[in-house]
């Protein structure tokens, strides 16, 4: 089953004139472009009620008074972030690519691209690895080489819990990103007093995790080999480390994601035959590995390779 509202999907869905725009941002960040999204309750800010202390029905005997049931209920809320940014061209360099606009349009795919990198390692890092490790959801498999450390991360995006956010007056209003012109297009001096042409462009979106039963994740994950004969790793994560990732975050295969650098997948390979399987449509046995116990494997090239150890207590 797969998940349901990805980024892509529902962007291209509501704002088709800009597909091409939501393409080059999801070229480069497929866990981006997987990610569900719902939108905020309240345009730039999404208000949720985190339960607590819930009571449910129980079993009695005939005649009986029945139990209490309900729940204690906190109401917290997830701001949106604005991602954007301003790029300038000078008069000359506009007027040799036909003016401002061609120029702009001509470097749009680069810069979305970039975007949608950025973008997703944030979400990596900043959201997904570092709740889990506030939730003390993030195993330790070990490295100590600082700053050639990976990470594999799990989590189960659910309606309410875990999930993306999005303004939905902008994608409703068929934008996934806003464009403007600075000065209304006219020509104006920045700060070094050139004259140039300016655009901006700004979408806003956001990373709700709201129950930390669905984040897990392992740090200090080593891939050196233990010595220049050894094709194993010192600190590859075991088995067991990873389907107890996997138990953490009460995965599942209908809404549970394994992301991690093509580099650990690629090391993973040691495990094949085991937990480690093929889905049916891969056809041949070889050396692209798709699931693990179940549950699909997403990697992407915005994980670091250069993470630094992380301390644990």
């Amino acid at each position: 089953m797969a998940l349901k509202n990805h980024f892509r999907e529902l962007a291209i869905e509501q704002a088709p004139k800009q597909s091409v725009m939501v393409d080059s941002v999801t070229e480069e960040a497929p866990i981006l472009a997987e990610m569900p999204m719902q939108a905020a309750s309240n345009g730039f800010q999404n208000v949720y009620e985190d339960l607590q202390n819930i009571e449910g029905a129980q079993f009695v005997a005939l005649d009986e008074a029945l139990p209490t049931v309900g729940m204690d209920a906190e109401l917290k809320y997830v701001d949106l972030s604005v991602l954007g940014g301003e790029q300038e061209v000078g008069m000359d360099k506009a007027r040799k690519f036909g003016g401002a606009g061609n120029y702009f349009a001509s470097k749009m795919p680069s810069i979305l691209r970039e975007t949608g990198a950025n973008t997703e390692q944030s979400i990596l890092y900043n959201n997904i690895r570092a709740y889990a490790k506030t939730n003390s959801k993030l195993q330790n498999a070990g490295g100590t080489n600082d700053g050639n450390m990976l990470s594999m991360l799990c989590g189960k995006w659910v309606e309410g819990e875990t999930t993306g956010l999005y303004d939905e007056s902008g994608f409703g209003n068929g934008k996934v990103f806003e464009l403007g012109q600075i000065s209304n297009g006219a020509a104006y001096k920045n700060s070094s007093g050139a004259l140039v042409y300016g655009q901006y462009m700004k979408t806003y979106i956001g990373v709700q995790l709201a129950n930390d039963r669905n984040v897990a994740g392992i740090a200090n994950i080593d891939l050196v080999a233990s010595d220049s004969t050894d094709t194993g790793y010192v600190n590859l994560p075991t088995e067991a480390e990873i389907t107890k990732m996997i138990r953490d975050a009460r995965g599942n295969p209908a809404n549970t994601r394994i992301y991690c650098h093509p580099r650990v997948l690629d090391a993973l390979q040691v495990y094949k035959g085991s937990a480690l399987q093929m889905t049916p449509a891969d056809g041949d046995y070889d050396r692209v590995i798709m699931r693990w116990n179940g549950i699909p494997i997403v990697t992407s090239y915005n994980f670091l390779e250069t993470e630094a150890t992380e301390v644990f207590a």
